[in-house]
């Protein structure tokens, strides 16, 4: 769903996804370090390893999902690159009703709608928003106190990212269990950084 979405965000402005995103979203709103294709911004140095292949060499700054590889390393779904400062300033705009640090508007009010409250067909027991997981068996990082209106994302390398309105506080996590090799199992440390993060905020059971 989210590669098509890229194609059609591709579509409906007629910029590819990478300079799309760049222009419309990170360098507006201060998000210096984000982007694909990292190798073509900074330096190798500054980019954490993706994973050590089978000959022993160490992919870097290229997607680790295959699909995306494929597809040149830009795609809806995979191939972002980011910091935990970015993530945070996006955060804080999602939070604050989709207002940046400086007042400027980047979504309306009826997106942040859609971003922050269930649209899963009725009938479900997971609970979705457009684009966000809010109760389903990967929603591990909302912990043991995060309310259920909360949201947030998990990846597939091990990374984590929760926000809860209520609070207006979330958390980020950018780790990586593939490097230097697969298996590692980081989801009981989403839990434990979730009900954290929680009591940082100030909930209690």
């Amino acid at each position: 769903n989210f590669i098509l979405l890229g194609r059609i965000l591709e579509q409906a402005s007629g910029q590819p996804l990478a300079a799309l995103a760049r222009e419309a979203l990170f360098k507006p709103l201060g998000m210096h370090d984000s982007g694909y294709l990292p190798l073509q911004r900074m330096a190798p140095g500054r980019i954490a390893p993706t994973e050590r292949l089978p000959g022993g060499a160490v992919l870097r700054g290229e997607v680790h999902d295959p699909t995306a590889r494929k597809m040149g390393g830009v795609a809806g779904h995979a191939g972002l690159f980011t910091t935990t400062a970015d993530l945070a300033r996006f955060a804080r705009m999602l939070l604050a009703g989709g207002l940046s640090e400086d007042g400027r508007r980047f979504l309306s009010p009826e997106s942040i709608a859609l971003l922050t409250t269930p649209q899963s067909p009725a009938g479900l027991a997971e609970r979705r928003s457009l684009g966000w997981d809010m109760t389903s068996p990967f929603a591990r990082p909302r912990g043991a106190l995060y309310p259920a209106t909360s949201f947030g994302h998990t990846g597939f390398t091990g990374c984590a990212f929760w926000l809860d309105p209520g609070s207006r506080s979330f958390y980020v996590l950018l780790s990586n269990r593939v490097h230097p090799a697969a298996g590692t199992n980081v989801l009981p440390l989403y839990a434990e950084l979730g009900t954290l993060a929680a009591q940082a905020a100030g909930l209690a059971p």
